[in-house]
């Protein structure tokens, strides 16, 4: 996990027992994502969506005490993120409209973990999956950044200040 896989990406982390949140956490961390939560409730991670914020992929557990994470899934599906089930239920026991989430079971692998939420996701139009978007936004961002250098070696404000709006407009757009 040293080469971190999931460096730039934030994934949410729901899950009510806490060892297995522990090691989904650590797991997380060390392939370089930031991890949201963990935490251990549907109102939890719901008021953690409030909250706003880019969430890139999410490891959820299906059973959380008396609940299910269900009515987290649809929003963030919604949202357009991609969702990981990592559960000891069936996958007979999952409602027809989530068959096609990815369902890891209890005990979960971590290479299994970051495998299904580094897998490229596509919209029905066949577009470049939110991952990849994410990463081409940040490569374009790094080289705007030389590119400020060079207008300001050059003494070009008005192009570096265009520049500096573009770089401004990126970091808008990733922070949605």
């Amino acid at each position: 996990m040293a080469d971190m896989l999931m460096e730039h990406q934030r994934v949410l982390v729901i899950e009510d027992e806490y060892v297995v949140a522990e090691a989904i956490e650590r797991t997380l961390r060390r392939a370089g994502a930031t991890v949201l939560g963990p935490v251990p409730s549907v109102d939890q991670a719901m008021a953690l969506l409030d909250q706003g914020g880019r969430i890139d992929g999410a490891v959820l557990d299906i059973n959380l005490g008396e609940q299910k994470v269900y009515p987290v899934v649809d929003r963030l599906l919604a949202r357009g993120v991609r969702c990981v089930f990592a559960t000891g239920n069936d996958i007979a026991d999952v409602p027809s409209n989530y068959k096609e989430i990815v369902r890891l079971e209890k005990p979960v692998k971590a290479s299994s973990i970051i495998d299904a939420l580094k897998k490229i996701d596509t919209t029905a139009d066949g577009a470049v999956a939110k991952v990849s978007q994410h990463t081409s936004f940040l490569q374009l961002r790094e080289q705007l950044i030389v590119q400020i250098a060079v207008a300001d070696g050059i003494h070009e404000p008005l192009l570096a200040a265009r520049l500096y709006e573009a770089v401004n407009a990126i970091d808008q757009f990733l922070n949605c």
